[in-house]
């Protein structure tokens, strides 16, 4: 899955969307992990668009790739851009979510407990993004 930026007719002129336009693929990708403990989602997992994760035996914290990382595999984000991403928890036990290296956890949400949620990551600037939990 990848992020895209459309072509946008305005005024009889041809440009690339700007921030709030540009798509994510509509199929998503199924990612299972099973790991046990704590660990970074991988960006595979995170960019597929559904990240499910099937063997904490207790509390974890699961981090996201920095956003360095992020960012080079979208090179097509502006700032202000955004991408969701579902993570699914199958355990009991709580998952509670975390940015990595210049992704700062802002509002919402960012425990997955036994459910599955919706996150938002936005590019705030060349080097760091926001992680929203809905």
């Amino acid at each position: 899955m990848g992020y895209k930026r459309q072509q946008v007719r305005e005024g009889g002129l041809v440009r690339d969307a700007r921030a709030g336009d540009g798509l994510m693929s509509s199929s998503p990708r199924i990612t299972t992990v099973a790991t046990a403990g704590n660990l970074t989602i991988g960006l595979d997992a995170m960019l597929g668009g559904i990240a499910r994760f099937t063997g904490a035996a207790g509390a974890v914290t699961y981090t996201t790739p920095t956003a360095a990382a992020i960012l080079a595999a979208l090179p097509e984000m502006d700032i202000g851009d955004s991408f969701e991403f579902r993570l699914t928890n199958t355990a009991a036990q709580a998952a509670t979510i975390a940015g990595g290296t210049g992704v700062t956890a802002i509002a919402g949400n960012l425990v997955v407990n036994a459910t599955s949620k919706v996150f938002t990551l936005v590019k705030t600037s060349a080097t760091a993004m926001d992680l929203y939990g809905n």
